[in-house]
């Protein structure tokens, strides 16, 4: 087996990350500033998209409107 690099596609770039995939191994990479990278399989990284645009959608409405925003503590120990 030829053991070759992936063929990487850039999806999207900015200041703040950069979106590849390789679509032989369905696999998604986001690069932040930093030398911070994350993996996804393509499943996992579109259901985290969407939570994070629903996200951001809220975020946004509030800021608008000048509402404060609640600060929720997850996995919190006693």
């Amino acid at each position: 087996m030829e053991n070759r690099p992936c063929p990487i596609e850039l999806l999207i770039s900015s200041e703040y990350c950069q979106l590849s995939v390789c679509m032989e191994c369905r696999v998604v990479n986001l690069n932040l500033p930093g030398r911070i990278s994350f993996q996804f399989e393509i499943y996992q990284f579109i259901k985290i998209a969407i939570l994070f645009s629903k996200a951001a959608h809220l975020l946004k409405e509030k800021t608008e409107k000048g509402q404060t925003i609640k600060i929720v503590e997850f996995n919190r120990t006693h």
